[in-house]
């Protein structure tokens, strides 16, 4: 049994650990798992280290689990930038890409192609695992929506059941009062033979009287129409559409030429 003598020695030694680690007149700050967790761990598209503690500075992070290589992660993440460009992010609420790429350098080029305006953890960190083994699964692209604690709020499954990412976004824009939940999407133009060929799909060619017509992403266009700002047809043939460009020229084939899906390359 200790005596009261030896339980003032032991108190007195707390005490002076304490004043050794943390300073005199400060108590221990008190830190979250998931602030150790993405502490030295956030970089911005170039790989500049970002401060990670104004992330946790609103009640709202959104943990967001994805891929250039994921189709339905690049549909989705134009609506996701145009939603936090619209409605608040960086102030209201932030978020931070969990990327499942192959390398980093795959991970930089999808956050600058697709203009995110949020920081990502650094590629193949221990905070990367952490964060998939709390709050991932098998199926991306996937919203976590969680407060500065680490509880989740809102997720894109129930369960096994998918909901997909836009149930988040919906979820938060009911939280933050938010009326239109749908802005225009302002997407990043193209710079690639490459980036084309994932933007634009040449599903047919055909004739309309003389005159030959293309069926690009599912819509009719004939040499001339704009099918997006400042990108024109400028050509179209029995095999291939020609489109213009800042200046060049991207060609995309016609499936039936090439036995796949059309790629486009530079000319």
């Amino acid at each position: 049994m200790k005596t009261r003598s030896t339980m003032s020695i032991l108190c007195v030694f707390s005490i002076l650990t304490l004043t050794l680690l943390y300073g005199c007149g400060e108590s221990p700050r008190k830190v979250t798992p998931l602030q150790a967790t993405l502490d030295a761990a956030v970089v911005d598209s170039e790989g500049a280290d970002i401060e990670a503690a104004p992330l946790l500075e609103t009640d709202y992070l959104l943990l967001y689990f994805s891929a250039h290589w994921c189709p339905p992660c690049r549909t989705f993440t134009p609506k996701f930038v145009a939603f936090y460009n619209v409605h608040g992010g960086g102030k209201l609420f932030h978020a931070l890409l969990v990327s499942s790429d192959k390398s980093e350098e795959k991970m930089f080029a999808y956050m600058r192609e697709t203009q995110m305006p949020w920081p990502a953890i650094r590629f193949g960190s221990a905070s990367v695992e952490k964060l998939k083994g709390t709050y991932s699964g098998s199926g991306i692209p996937r919203l976590v929506l969680i407060n500065p604690q680490g509880e989740v709020i809102a997720d894109s499954f129930e369960g096994k059941k998918y909901l997909g990412p836009q149930h988040v976004l919906n979820y938060l824009q009911k939280e933050l009062g938010i009326v239109d939940s749908n802005p225009t999407i302002v997407k990043p133009k193209p710079s690639s033979g490459e980036e084309f060929a994932e933007r634009f799909t040449l599903n047919g060619l055909a004739k309309r009287g003389d005159q030959n017509i293309a069926i690009i992403n599912g819509n009719v266009a004939a040499v001339g129409t704009e099918i997006e700002p400042g990108i024109v047809v400028k050509e179209i043939t029995g095999t291939y559409v020609d489109l213009s460009f800042g200046g060049k020229h991207y060609r995309l084939y016609s499936p039936e030429t090439t036995g796949e899906s059309s790629p486009a390359k530079n000319q």
